[in-house]
């Protein structure tokens, strides 16, 4: 399901997020709650981030984001990014 989600955002990602965002999301870092580096920012986690958005009591989401901090930062860095798009979808 992760993969076809992934597929679908990245297909409509200009219809939900603007460019500009998108190009500054592009130059910003993840990173832990006490500053360390994780990643830089990428569309294709942000995909995947997204995609587990609303599956909080999969097994999947359970194993994979739950149960690891690090994932768990960056599902929630990625997620907060996504929400404080300038875009307004109403």
């Amino acid at each position: 399901m992760i993969p076809v989600f992934k597929t679908i955002l990245s297909q409509i990602i200009s219809d939900v997020i603007p460019q500009s965002d998108i190009n500054n999301l592009n130059n910003l870092q993840i990173t832990d709650a006490n500053g360390t580096f994780i990643e830089n920012f990428s569309l294709t986690n942000f995909y995947t981030y997204l995609a587990f958005e609303g599956l909080h009591n999969t097994p999947c989401y359970i194993s994979d984001i739950e149960n690891n901090p690090i994932e768990l930062t960056k599902y929630e860095e990625y997620n907060n990014y996504a929400k404080n798009s300038s875009q307004d979808c109403q």
